[in-house]
């Protein structure tokens, strides 16, 4: 899909323009015109001749022009006609502004829903509808309604011209934004606002993006994501390319929602979005300033090569606070070698305590600062500094922001950034490092965590794997929705499937499970081998403990005819029935499963399992296309991992197993589209194998 005529017309057709200053059309057809676009503007207006100077069309037809793109503001009743006039006129690339489709009622749905059609008949690209516009920096057009002080003309190309390329679902957000850019100077490359994304979404302009010359990081905020699969496979292309941030909004009213089995509700729908956001290489934000702070890192494109923090700075606390955050935030403190402390001893003799971070002490001048910066930012090993400032007596605001911004000149392949910590005294020291693409953060706490997002990024982005949608072929599950007696069952929706044919599906993957064997009557008890564990299974039964249907290491036939007698009532049930199960005699208990999630696909989940996995929380998620590997680092960041690969002296648990049947259950669950949920629980790992105790399937 190429959107290239989209984002740069040679013309464009205002439909709904307008004389009145309080109508969009009006603000529309002004913001073009201001912000300096050199093309052909067509007012479209059923009554007007002439509109700001320009003559003025009744239809698109009327202009006997070609017209690149189409803008339409008008009533939602009007829209569709208009639509299908453009496409008569062969105007391939629309942008639908106005308001009053599937956002609102049942009626706007269908409305939306037949802009989709007429789009597919006629091969159109459609942003929107209820959407803000666009603005393309490079192209000085501004085809939005918003309030836009960096795209005014008598701003320097540089104030309006950055590198940075926002789309948001949210016309207020982007509004938001797009007046923080004017109030810093700061240019960009796109804004982009998609609406409804009736036609195209998200997805389409990161494809745009991805090969833009101009955009060097792209920051989205995102409210729901239509197509996860393509999601992850558009933007984990992207990000081995050039960075990519989301804000993901809505991610707690989706994990409110409580699933049936363990696994469910470990892996729910706000989690899979995690997983999905993680499997692509995204930069998780998770505050609005976030998108503020990176995109003042995106000023200074350093080439970042380690992720060790150097600090300077003439105040202790700030100090300490930030050395916290960097813990906090994975980021290690670099050391100083013995030869820089040398040499800063001899530079700085007046300082005692030579070491990273470095505190030059209260009285530090605008000299001080250089000394020490100039002498650290000269040592090729290191790369990244953070220099922090509080307004003290001695203290040379202005002079110190300009020291900062020469050597952010000199060493323009390093990450330098700055916090000049406090109030209205600080303000013309900020303006200084802003002006000259130092990054300035109000708060140590900030810097460190835009660092922390920009240079997790760079280490990893060569590291990230292309994700293949290949969920199309998947072969069905008929031998497990057998009957106990061997006969077709149909799938019925969120319904359990029969338990020892659960166990027989996951042999097949090479996963081992306990023998078992089904209880009738007390005399079958006599001929067992113990000790035992009874269950009772059926469909509607889930949780067993919680039920007490499940009795443990039962170590006669006494014990077990005690506990099967508890069970009677149950077992009268329609299609429930008693089990014997082998006991295990040693081993972790864990726990591995999936969810499947309508957009993301199955989300593979394992950690630390039994009665309390729950409470425990202990879990890693991971989208079902990993592989040995990527299991492996999965299973390294579990709290439980310290146990498993032995501790205090205790032999380790066989871990290689456990991760072969998290990629069994992973292959299991891409063959068999018609399963919502597995959870294998209790796993159990032993020192060699690994072997399940209960298996839950729901389709």
């Amino acid at each position: 899909m190429n959107l290239n005529t989209l984002f740069n017309p040679q013309s464009i057709a205002i439909i709904g323009a307008s004389r009145d200053k309080e109508k969009l059309g009006y603000q529309i057809l002004n913001n073009i015109r201001s912000g300096g676009y050199r093309g052909k503007i067509f007012p479209i207006n059923l009554k007007a001749e002439t509109i700001d100077g320009l003559e003025a069309f009744k239809s698109v037809k009327d202009a006997k022009e070609k017209i690149d793109l189409a803008v339409i503001v008008i009533p939602a009743k009007f829209v569709l006609s208009e639509i299908r006039n453009c496409a008569d006129a062969g105007i391939k690339n629309l942008v639908i502004i106005s308001a009053g489709f599937s956002e609102t009622d049942a009626e706007g749905k269908k409305a939306e829903e037949e802009i989709r059609k007429i789009a597919a008949e006629f091969g159109l690209n459609i942003l929107g509808p209820n959407c803000l516009g666009f603005i393309n920096s490079y192209n000085d057009l501004n085809l939005t309604f918003a309030k836009t002080p960096p795209f005014l003309p008598h701003l320097p190309k540089e104030s309006r011209q950055g590198r940075v390329a926002i789309i948001s679902q949210s016309g207020a957000i982007e509004s938001a934004v797009l007046d923080w850019f004017g109030d810093k100077n700061f240019g960009f490359s796109y804004f982009i606002s998609i609406g409804n994304a009736a036609v195209l979404d998200e997805n389409d302009f990161f494809e745009f993006l991805a090969q833009d010359k101009n955009t060097d990081l792209i920051i989205a905020y995102l409210e729901e994501i239509k197509d996860g699969q393509r999601f992850m496979e558009v933007v984990s292309r992207l990000s081995r390319l050039k960075p990519f941030a989301v804000l993901k909004a809505g991610r707690t009213k989706a994990g409110k929602i409580a699933a049936l089995s363990h696994t469910g509700s470990l892996a729910g729908s706000d989690e899979a979005i995690m997983t999905g956001l993680r499997r692509s290489g995204a930069v998780i934000l998770e505050k609005l300033e976030d998108i503020f702070n990176l995109t003042r890192l995106a000023a200074r494109p350093a080439k970042i090569k380690d992720n060790n923090i150097y600090i300077v700075s003439n105040a202790g606390g700030p100090l300490v606070l930030t050395t916290d955050e960097l813990e906090k935030n994975n980021l290690p403190l670099g050391k100083f070698s013995s030869v820089l402390e040398k040499e800063l001893k001899t530079k700085l003799s007046e300082i005692k305590n030579i070491h990273n971070p470095f505190d030059i002490i209260g009285d530090a001048t605008a000299d001080r600062y250089q000394r020490a910066l100039e002498t650290i930012l000269a040592d090729k090993n290191i790369n990244n500094v953070l220099v922090l400032l509080t307004p003290q007596t001695t203290t040379e605001i202005e002079k110190t922001a300009e020291v900062i911004s020469a050597l952010g000149k000199k060493y323009a392949q390093k990450l330098i950034c700055a916090s000049f910590i406090g109030g209205d005294s600080l303000a013309k020291g900020k303006k200084i490092l802003e002006k000259n693409f130092i990054p300035s953060f109000d708060y140590p706490e900030q810097a460190v965590r835009a660092m922390a997002q920009m240079i997790g990024y760079q280490i990893s982005k060569n590291n990230i794997q292309i994700y293949k949608n290949n969920l199309d072929s998947r072969r069905q599950i008929a031998p497990a929705c057998a009957g106990r007696d061997g006969s077709k069952q149909a799938i019925i929706k969120n319904k359990q499937l029969n338990y020892l044919k659960s166990f027989e599906l996951i042999k097949k993957y090479g996963i081992k499970t306990v023998d078992n064997k089904i209880i009738k009557c007390e005399k079958d008890l006599n001929t067992l081998k113990y000790p035992i564990a009874l269950k009772a299974v059926g469909e509607k039964i889930i949780h067993k403990t919680d039920k007490n249907l499940i009795a443990l290491n039962l170590k006669n036939a006494s014990e077990a005819k005690k506990a099967f007698g508890k069970f009677k009532s149950v077992l009268k049930q329609e299609g429930n029935y008693c089990l014997a199960q082998t006991m295990i005699g040693e081993g972790r208990e864990m726990i591995v499963g999936f969810k499947r999630d309508e957009f993301f696909g199955p989300i593979i989940m394992a950690g630390a399992g039994g009665i309390y996995t729950e409470i425990l929380k202990d879990t890693q998620t991971e989208i079902d296309d990993i592989d040995l590997p990527r299991v492996m680092k999965m299973i390294e960041k579990l709290k439980s991992y310290k146990i498993l690969s032995g501790t205090r002296g205790q032999k380790s648990y066989d871990v290689k197993a456990l991760a072969q049947a998290i990629v069994s259950v992973a292959r299991l669950a891409r063959e068999h589209s018609e399963i919502q949920e597995l959870d294998i629980n209790p796993l159990f790992v032993t020192r060699k194998g690994i072997i399940a105790a209960d298996v839950r399937i729901i389709t």
